[in-house]
């Protein structure tokens, strides 16, 4: 469950359980379809990666390995905006902030918004 606290700021807050799925949200409004083959995805935990995305697909060669096997994007939402991540089998050390950034290869437009990640014990 995310919450995005305190209007006009960006932050958004997300708690999972231990071994749940949980869904760290990021959206941007394209004037019309995104073109993912020119888009690229970032979503890391400092310098970290814990997912990338690049020319129309996902692209984990650099992904740490903690993350392994466990996220996912909603590709076929991608192309209206929704960039979120989904985290399955939650696990503590996900307790960080996350940080979105979505960069087109033409524009040089960067976007970019923090998530953080509260995990707790059963």
């Amino acid at each position: 469950s995310c919450l995005v606290f305190i209007p006009g700021q960006l932050d958004t807050t997300c708690h999972a359980f231990v071994g749940e799925t949980v869904v760290l949200p990021c959206t941007t409004s394209p004037p019309g379809e995104l073109i993912l083959s020119k888009s690229m995805l970032y979503w890391q935990i400092g310098m970290k990666i814990v997912h990338f995305f690049q020319n129309g697909q996902d692209s984990l060669n650099a992904q740490d390995k903690h993350f392994q096997g466990r996220t996912s994007l909603f590709l076929d939402q991608m192309k209206h905006g929704n960039l979120s991540l989904k985290i399955s089998n939650v696990q503590l050390p996900d307790n960080a902030e996350y940080t979105c950034i979505y960069k087109q290869t033409e524009d040089h437009q960067t976007k970019k918004s923090k998530i953080i990640l509260n995990v707790s014990g059963r």
